[in-house]
């Protein structure tokens, strides 16, 4: 069987992440993979599929009165391209990833009688233009599956025919237990410098801990991003002494050491990092998101507080070895759901249901 992966871009993102890894669970398999893109490969991740470009979004040249025309040309050329593409691949099941490229694939698939799946990886709320909700409202139910990542999402997606609940998988590194040795007082953040990610609230939350207990531990934040130059502003105003070391290629060195995993967003539709913490003995603490509620069972393998509680709750994390232990321990039991091979055999269920 040929499986054809529809993204817009193979950056360093969770989607990535989770093309890259089926990849290797369906060459397993014996089945072959294609992975069609439409503006750049970083290069981050290794993929067992063809890589192939279609560059939709290339710069072209605007020229004299037919610049209207040309542009809107460009914009509606782009379907009939993706069907040529989707055809050319001869694949056995196409695999859409992420909000608008799945609107595009569902367009340009409209009069063929092609199956797709599409994958939803973002709060659903993130998709801000609402020109772009009422396409995905209007187009989704014409998937043959949509695959989300927690139950909030199913739900929301109510529209929508065939939604499922799959994970995002993990690979071996972080499926492996780790004995939990050396760990030090690091309370790590692990995500883009980015508004979604809260970390103005976690930097004012830091400030509210008790001076003593806050001076004996370390605040690792790993990650980049637009807010950067603003978050070491207020990092300084507040005195917190936060440590922003940028990008972290290897996060798995970093859940290693540290004793609790902090994750404060405003919302997260699954959270890898409350997975991918797991292995490492990491006790997690996070604020009442979607993927949260469902990685998180509150006060048995991990805490969620709100934004009011935060600051305490994280002071009474620190504060108590005891309850990291426990709850890290507890939070071992949730490894088997991120297994590669399970995910990827739910995928393969969908694709020849």
């Amino acid at each position: 069987m040929k499986i054809l992966f529809i993204i817009s871009n193979l950056a360093n993102g969770g989607a990535e992440r989770v093309i890259s890894t089926l990849c290797d669970e369906f060459n397993k398999m014996g089945d072959t993979c294609e992975i069609l893109y439409f503006e750049q490969n970083s290069g981050y991740y290794e993929y067992k599929a063809t890589l192939t470009h279609l560059p939709l979004y290339e710069k072209y040249e605007k020229r004299g009165i037919l610049n209207k025309l040309s542009k809107f040309w460009h914009k509606l050329s782009k379907f009939w391209r993706i069907n040529k593409a989707i055809k050319k691949s001869n694949s056995n099941a196409v695999i859409s990833m992420l909000d608008q490229t799945n609107i595009n694939v569902l367009i340009s698939t409209f009069f063929t009688p092609k199956s797709v799946i599409i994958s939803e990886h973002t709060d659903e709320r993130e998709l801000k233009s609402r020109f772009w909700r009422a396409m995905r409202r209007l187009l989704y139910p014409r998937a043959k599956a949509l695959v989300v990542l927690n139950e909030s999402e199913k739900n929301y997606y109510n529209f929508s025919k065939n939604a499922k609940v799959i994970y995002n998988p993990l690979n071996a590194d972080f499926l492996s237990l780790k004995a939990p040795v050396n760990k030090e007082n690091i309370v790590l953040c692990v995500g883009r410098l980015e508004s979604v990610k809260n970390y103005e609230f976690y930097l004012k939350s830091l400030a509210l801990l008790q001076p003593n207990l806050r001076k004996n531990w370390r605040f690792i934040i790993a990650g980049d991003g637009s807010q950067k130059e603003r978050l070491l502003a207020l990092n300084n105003e507040l005195k917190i002494g936060a440590e922003f070391i940028g990008h972290a290629k290897n996060t798995k060195e970093l859940y290693a050491k540290a004793s609790i995993l902090a994750l404060p967003s405003k919302s997260e539709c699954f959270g890898n990092v409350l997975a991918e913490c797991i292995s490492f003995y990491c006790a997690r603490i996070s604020t009442p998101t979607a993927g949260a509620s469902e990685l998180i069972t509150h006060a048995k393998d991990g805490i969620i507080a709100s934004e009011l509680e935060f600051a305490k709750a994280l002071e009474q994390l620190m504060s108590d070895e005891s309850l990291r232990a426990s709850l890290a321990k507890n939070a071992l039991r949730r490894l088997a759901d991120f297994e590669p091979a399970k995910i990827a055999f739910k995928y393969k269920e969908l694709i020849l249901s």
